[in-house]
């Protein structure tokens, strides 16, 4: 159950992620985030998704939930999938609710996360609520204390955009055209 604390956050995070043209939600169970999670792939025309399967994932049975309605899952081999697949679902870290940024930590650089969150059109990134933290010093801090500090860290704000190419703003050339936050309390 969310509380005053969570809910401050959630909203602080929504915020800022919708600033940068992010989409957020959130959901009470993992069951709950994977039909919500299916109605937006539907609703966004997806017919086949790179699914990176994580604790959330798989509590949720997201896979047997998608196929059922009828979006081809793909789980392996996202090297040669994910430059054709529709949209990519990864798990990731943390969530820092000062700055709407998802956070990518993993013991190794972990090639087919990666993959399914910068080659597909839409990343839908999965995040419990209880990893959203405050701050970006707080979020530097707690990686800084895991046991083993990771050998990948990478973080995400919205969208790809860039304004190299004659200072005019354009969305997907360097990844993902939407983002889609999900968290899961």
């Amino acid at each position: 159950m969310a509380n005053a604390r969570s809910n401050e956050l959630y909203e602080k995070f929504k915020a800022k992620l919708e600033a940068v043209s992010g989409e957020c939600y959130r959901a009470d169970t993992e069951e709950e985030a994977g039909k919500l999670i299916g109605t937006i792939l539907k609703e966004k025309g997806v017919q086949n998704v790179a699914l990176l399967e994580g604790e959330i994932s798989q509590k949720g049975n997201l896979a047997q939930q998608f196929k059922d309605m009828n979006i081809d899952v793909i789980t392996s081999n996202f090297r040669e999938v994910t430059p054709d697949a529709h949209a990519g679902i990864t798990q990731v870290s943390y969530a820092i609710a000062e700055l709407g940024t998802l956070v990518q930590a993993d013991e190794d650089a972990n090639v087919d996360q990666r993959l399914c969150s910068t080659l597909v059109p839409i990343h839908v990134a999965l995040v419990r609520t209880e990893s959203l933290i405050p701050t970006l010093a707080e979020t530097m801090s707690t990686i800084h204390q895991l046991p083993q500090i990771p050998g990948f860290v990478g973080f995400i704000t919205g969208p790809s955009r860039t304004s190299d190419i004659e200072r005019v703003l354009t969305i997907g050339v360097h990844g993902p055209k939407q983002l889609v936050v999900v968290f899961v309390d």
